[in-house]
C-alpha cells in the first residue's frame, strides 16, 4: 500500500485446458495476468491472456496444426475492486483468480481486443476482434456482459474491419464465490460464424435472397458452406487447482440468417450472406477440463 487511498493488486495464473466438442477440439497451454489499481472510489482493472497449443478441430472444421491467441482488455469504474474477479471476463478458459482478502465492489465499463492465430487453411479467419465489456459486482458475486465484433470504431473498438469468421459474439455471465477455493460461473451466449465472401463475383446468390429481392454474396471455397450460430448456456466449476466446464445449446442457421439479415438490411451493410434457412437446427456441445497454478498479491 502506497498511501491510505491508493492500492494495487496483481495476479498471475498458468494452466492447461482440454476442450472436446462437435465444433472445437483443442489443447491449450496459457498464462493470464490481471492487475487492479484503486484510488479512492475510482478503480481500473487490466487483463492479458496468452495461450497456445495443438489444434485438432476448430469452427466445425478438422484441421491439425497449432493455435495461438491473445486476449487483452481494460475496464474503469467505481468501487473498491481488489478481489481479481475481472479475470472471469476472458474468453480463454485457463482458470479464474480470486483474492479472498480483497474487496469486490465494482461497476465498470471497458474495451479490449483479441485475436486467434490458426495454421493451415483456417488461417483466413485470423482476425482481430474488438470488445465492449461491462462488469458489476460485490464481494461474492459478479455480473458481466461482453460484446465482441470484428468491426472498427476509432481506437476504442479495434476490430479488423472485416465481415467474416466469428463476426459477432454476445455473452452474459454470472460468477459466484462459493468458498475460498471454489468458484461457480454460468451464463448464456450467442456466436455467429460466416465464411469469406467472394468479392470478385456479383452478389446475386439465390440462397437467402428473398426470391431475388436481396443481394447475397457467393462465398469462397473450401469452406463456402461453413456457417453456424450457436445459442448456448455455459457453466463452470473451479476448485483449488482444477476446473471443469460445459457449453450446450443449438446451432441454428435460421437464427443466424434472422440476426444478420436484420443488421445488413437495416443498416445498409448489403449484401447478405447465403445462410441455409432450410437447414435443421443442430446440437452444439462442448466440454472441457483443466489444471492451473496461481500466484497473487494481497492488499
Amino acid at each position: 500500500m502506497v498511501s491510505q487511498t491508493f492500492t494495487a493488486n496483481v495476479g498471475v495464473l498458468g494452466g492447461a485446458t482440454l476442450t472436446i466438442g462437435n465444433q472445437n477440439q483443442t489443447l491449450k497451454f496459457g498464462i493470464s495476468a490481471i492487475g487492479t489499481v484503486n484510488y479512492g472510489d475510482v478503480s481500473l482493472e487490466t487483463i492479458l491472456d496468452i495461450s497456445a497449443g495443438p489444434l485438432l478441430k476448430r469452427h466445425t472444421i478438422k484441421q491439425t496444426g497449432w493455435l495461438y491467441s491473445y486476449d487483452f482488455y481494460s475496464l474503469a469504474g467505481i468501487g473498491k475492486n481488489s478481489n481479481l474477479l475481472g479475470l472471469s471476463l476472458t474468453n480463454q478458459p485457463t482458470g479464474l483468480l480470486y483474492n479472498q482478502k480483497g474487496r469486490g465492489g465494482f461497476q465498470g465499463i471497458g474495451f479490449g481486443f483479441k485475436k486467434e492465430f490458426l495454421t493451415g487453411e483456417l488461417s483466413y479467419v485470423n482476425i482481430r476482434r474488438g470488445k465492449l465489456l461491462m462488469r458489476f459486482s460485490n464481494a461474492q458475486h459478479s455480473f458481466d456482459l461482453t460484446f465482441t465484433n470484428d468491426f472498427r470504431l476509432g481506437r476504442l473498438f479495434n476490430g479488423e474491419g472485416t465481415d467474416f469468421g466469428v463476426t459477432g459474439t454476445l455473452r452474459l455471465g454470472y460468477t459466484e464465490i462459493l468458498s475460498t477455493h471454489k468458484i461457480l460461473r454460468a451464463g448464456v451466449a450467442i456466436a455467429l460464424f460466416t465464411p469469406r465472401p467472394d468479392y470478385s463475383l456479383t452478389p446475386v446468390n439465390p440462397i437467402n435472397s428473398d426470391d431475388g429481392r436481396k443481394n447475397v454474396w457467393y462465398t469462397l471455397k473450401p469452406f463456402s458452406d461453413t456457417f453456424y450460430t450457436n445459442l448456448y448456456a455455459f457453466g463452470r466449476y473451479q476448485s483449488r487447482s482444477s476446473f471443469a466446464f460445459a457449453k450446450v445449446g443449438l446451432n441454428s442457421q435460421k437464427l443466424g440468417a434472422f440476426i444478420q439479415n436484420t443488421l445488413h438490411d437495416g443498416s445498409g451493410l448489403n449484401p447478405r450472406f447465403p445462410w441455409d434457412v432450410t437447414a435443421q437446427d443442430k446440437l452444439f456441445l462442448e466440454v472441457g477440463t483443466g489444471i492451473f497454478k496461481a500466484a497473487k498479491s494481497d492488499e
